[in-house]
């Protein structure tokens, strides 16, 4: 049943949030702007547009949850409409960074180098800034839908899409070498960045195991996304020569392929029992 708010609530609300509008409005016209023209050609300039435009969305999306905040507020009930745009918002910052660099996990970590290597302003403490400002957009707007949000999964593909993005906007062939060398600019920051995109493809994978055991009908999918990004964890640790931590890796990931192995095999042969029981 929808809770009918009574009038000088909505009064009160639109008045107070007439303002965040407006701002959330001229941000949205910009972005667009630099969307559309970032998106016409592959160029080095369309590509910091689309950065650009990426800040922006992301920008939109802690006015949507002020919004938010004043509807549970004012008229005790939760924006859909705010927070939808806000989920919006977020998949569309990450979009616009995977045309740039590509989103796919499983790309090799210096496939990218010569195009990183024309992104000179986007050095590391600006990584780590837009990184960070996507994950706390992505808990923002998920701490405001609440635990038991009936789109509680979406934040779950967030998080792997902010994982798989990160690592392929780092230019492993350069930092791996640089992160050595506490006389290379920015030397402390690119350390920071390699660990934190670490520690993001492992958050990612967890969240996408508790997905598949948690999920009723459990979905194979899920289990093998969870998989996929514990071999990109593998790759770079592999790279950057921490083989102790790459053993671990991999040997979450055998469990892990056979505890998948092992649901295929149990739900294939529940499935023939019942069929063999609608048979008789």
């Amino acid at each position: 049943m929808i809770k009918r708010v009574p009038k000088e609530k909505v009064e009160a609300f639109n008045a107070v949030v007439s303002d965040l509008k407006d701002q959330v409005d001229a941000i949205l016209k910009k972005a667009k702007k630099f969307e559309s023209e970032g998106t016409r050609n592959n160029t080095t300039e369309g590509y910091y547009k689309r950065i650009i435009a990426a800040n922006l969305y992301l920008d939109s999306v802690n006015l949507y949850c002020k919004m938010n905040d004043y509807s549970v507020q004012i008229k005790e009930v939760k924006s859909d409409l705010y927070l939808t745009n806000a989920r919006k918002n977020v998949y569309q910052a990450i979009k616009l960074l995977e045309t740039i660099v590509s989103g796919h996990i499983d790309l090799g970590l210096t496939e990218n180098a010569e195009k990183l290597s024309q992104l000179s302003e986007m050095a590391p403490p600006r990584l780590l800034h837009l990184f960070k400002k996507i994950e706390f957009s992505i808990a923002l707007v998920e701490r405001e839908e609440g635990e038991n949000s009936k789109v509680k999964w979406n934040f779950v593909e967030m998080y792997g899409n902010l994982a798989a993005v990160m690592k392929n906007f780092i230019n492993f062939k350069v930092y791996t070498v640089a992160m050595n060398d506490p006389r290379v600019p920015y030397y402390a920051e690119i350390r920071d960045l390699i660990q934190y995109c670490k520690e993001m493809l492992d958050k990612a994978a967890q969240k996408y195991r508790t997905k598949y055991e948690l999920s009723t009908p459990q979905d194979s999918i899920d289990m093998n996304k969870a998989i996929n990004l514990m071999e990109a964890l593998m790759k770079v640790h592999n790279i950057l020569g921490e083989n102790d931590q790459m053993i671990e890796v991999k040997k979450t990931v055998e469990k892990w392929r056979e505890k998948l192995e092992a649901d295929l095999k149990r739900r294939e042969e529940e499935a023939k029992k019942k069929q063999k029981e609608k048979g008789r």
